[in-house]
């Protein structure tokens, strides 16, 4: 069978796929190995693999990973930890093995046991890990480990070649189960051998780390990977496979969206004389007040056995009042064509994670349900099963990507989701400031977010709770002012609901500005005061990926002392990547009164890395304009003494 999870280790945060042995000896490390300080084919690199292995074999149902590690230096420590999840219901790690080698040959064995912990819990899922660390660890040493799961049915491996590290050499090996056909989806390092007589066998050397880059694609969509998946048989082309099992998916969602039950249901949520688009916006709030099961908090064993409910078709979802995301969208589909609308269903791939690949005959790289309703003779692109989404707006990992939709007399085809739109994501920014003789500060903050901004805030209100959500978005807005300041929100709403802006208000008290004499030195632009620039580095290996588009509106208005003046401010200005991508900023005084308006709009998702360079540009040019000062004279503050003096 298929599962999302792969056997893989964790080691320091990042999810590797590690590799595996099938010996039964440790390997001997050479002179130079044990030597060596660091590696001239990975200059600076923490740590590089010598040697992985992963051999999968689908007929004895096990996976066993191997690894030996030189560590070069105390960041490189952290291979000596390894992680491996496994379903609790399904499979199981045992045969556990490590040692460490220090630089002078001295080993010290792994005598201890791995620990075990849960890591997920809730819709009868249940993911487990077990881990362990190598002892003593120092720079120098080689760790050398492995391990082997074991797992029920088939579970044909995904192998992702590029690690966090060099790899010098590797090996691959996958047996497959008895019957059933096996497809492969192959993108290699140079230089690699295959060996197709029996199964998979594949050997690579020299393999550079896939670089870990802020703001970069899908690392699944990058890089060289090996991919297998069963298909009940061979197709001649790529499109037969995608029309023939396009094919059975829609069958089911029409099967599980249709039901009679449905027409008094819609009498009650419209009206006789709605227009379309009015019933579907009636359904989708409706369909939209049902329990996501994909949006709660984990459920105990007791929970889970108490609630036996079964859905069999969408009107069970209904009836239940909750479903998962993908029952809740048909729902929306059933009950919107029971009220007379034609509504197709889209299977599409979730671009957060994935890219959608024609050739990758895997029906499981398609991840949600979306709905396409016709109004007006144009369609509407709706995800029903995304809670606290906008009417007529699509969760932005579902935009401008790809997947499988229904389209007339009962047929299917590739298609692609419409790309954002820069008026559905905008945050707006508002600060009305004062300030005191005696440099202190207060005021009030007030945000206004719409699409993107406000679903991410309120999803996350959903898996935790208002308390948490809270103290995150206050976080994140207290990050780019200035440190000086104290933030209290004091309010948040509205967080159940999708059709209008969240916003957010805040007290801001503190002190302002830096003091040299009568001069106060006051940052211009006061939301992204100390905000870190995008895209440091001069080099680039991965292309630029924004996510989605937005705009920034900010609005800034600072009262100073009475006797205070402004004596210089920064001038207008504006910094133009492309008509998608611009800033711009306008500094006005009058009097003792300061106000600033600045304005981000960010248009465009994709950037290739030849884009780097003048993209790189843009934002360090809008962050010097950030940085910039205005400087106010005003009195100095009187001496502590004198001030008790006056009193």
């Amino acid at each position: 069978m298929r599962r999302g999870l792969r056997s893989a280790v964790l080691v320091a945060g990042g999810l590797v796929s590690m590799p595996a042995w099938g010996g039964a000896k440790w390997t001997q490390p050479t002179p130079g190995e044990l030597k060596m300080t660091a590696d001239p084919a990975a200059p600076g690199a923490p740590a590089v693999y010598l040697f992985l292995e992963e051999t999968a074999d689908d007929g004895s149902h096990e996976r066993t990973f191997y690894a030996r590690i030189k560590i070069l230096s105390d960041e490189g420590r952290k291979y000596g930890d390894v992680v491996m999840p496994y379903w609790a219901h399904e499979e199981g790690v045992r045969g556990v093995e490590g040692r460490t080698i220090h630089s002078d040959g001295t080993v010290v064995p792994f005598s201890g046991k791995p620990w075990k912990r849960e890591m997920v819990k809730g819709g009868g899922i249940r993911i487990m890990e077990k881990g362990f660390s190598l002892p003593d660890v120092q720079i120098g040493s080689i760790v050398e480990y492995r391990f082997t799961t074991t797992y029920q049915g088939w579970d044909a491996p995904q192998w992702y070649l590029q690690q966090a590290i060099f790899v010098h050499e590797a090996h691959y090996r996958f047996n497959p189960g008895p019957g059933g056909q096996v497809a492969v989806t192959r993108f290699l390092p140079p230089n690699s051998q295959v060996d197709e007589k029996k199964g998979f066998d594949l050997r690579i050397a020299n393999v550079a780390p896939q670089a870990d880059e802020e703001d970069s694609p899908p690392m699944h969509s990058l890089g060289y990977r090996v991919l297998f998946y069963y298909m009940a048989h061979t197709y001649s082309t790529y499109d037969e496979f995608w029309k023939e099992q396009g094919s059975f998916w829609s069958t089911g969602v029409d099967l599980f969206s249709a039901s009679d039950k449905f027409k008094p249901i819609v009498t009650q949520i419209v009206a006789p004389g709605d227009t379309d688009e009015q019933k579907l916006r009636k359904i989708y709030a409706a369909v939209q007040k049902l329990q996501n099961t994909d949006f709660m908090r984990e459920r105990t064993e007791a929970e889970e056995k108490a609630d036996k409910s079964r859905v069999n078709d969408a009107f069970d979802v209904w009836q239940q009042r909750r479903g998962n995301r993908q029952e809740i969208a048909l729902v929306f589909i059933g009950l919107a064509r029971a009220a007379g609308v034609t509504v197709y269903g889209m299977r599409v791939t979730n671009r957060d994670e994935n890219a959608f690949a024609k050739t990758q005959t895997d029906w499981q790289q398609l991840d949600d349900t979306i709905a396409i309703a016709k109004l007006d003779g144009k369609e509407v692109y709706l995800d029903p099963g995304d809670p606290y989404c906008t009417f007529g707006q699509l969760h932005w990992k579902h935009s401008w990507t790809m997947g499988i939709r229904q389209i007339d007399k009962g047929g299917t085809e590739i298609a692609q989701t419409p790309y954002p739109s820069l008026s559905d994501t905008a945050l707006k920014r508002t600060a009305d400031l004062r300030l005191d003789p005696d440099g202190q500060v207060h005021g009030t903050i007030r945000v206004v977010m719409t699409g993107s901004e406000a679903l991410r805030w309120r999803q996350d209100a959903l898996m935790t709770d208002a308390g948490a959500t809270k103290k995150e978005l206050h976080d994140t807005m207290a990050l780019p002012l200035p440190s000086t300041l104290n933030l209290q929100l004091t309010s948040l709403s509205p967080l159940d609901d999708g059709e209008v802006p969240l916003t957010a208000t805040f007290d801001v008290t503190g002190s302002l500005g830096t003091r040299t004499g009568k001069r106060l030195f006051l940052p211009a632009s006061f939301f992204e005061a100390e905000a870190k620039p995008r895209f440091a580095s001069e080099t680039r290996q991965n292309p630029v990926y924004l996510y989605f588009v937005y705009t920034v509106d900010d609005d800034v208005t600072l009262t100073l002392p009475p006797a205070a003046t402004l004596e210089s401010v920064p001038k207008d200005g504006a910094v133009t990547y492309s008509a998608n991508l611009n800033f711009d900023g306008s500094y006005q005084s009058k009097q003792n009164v300061y106000h600033a308006i600045r304005r981000e709009k960010v248009g465009q998702i994709l950037y290739q890395k030849k884009d780097y360079p003048n993209l790189r540009d843009f934002f360090q040019r809008v962050n010097a304009q950030d940085q910039q000062q205005l400087v106010a004279i005003t009195a100095p503050a009187a001496p502590a003494s004198a001030a008790a003096a006056n009193q």
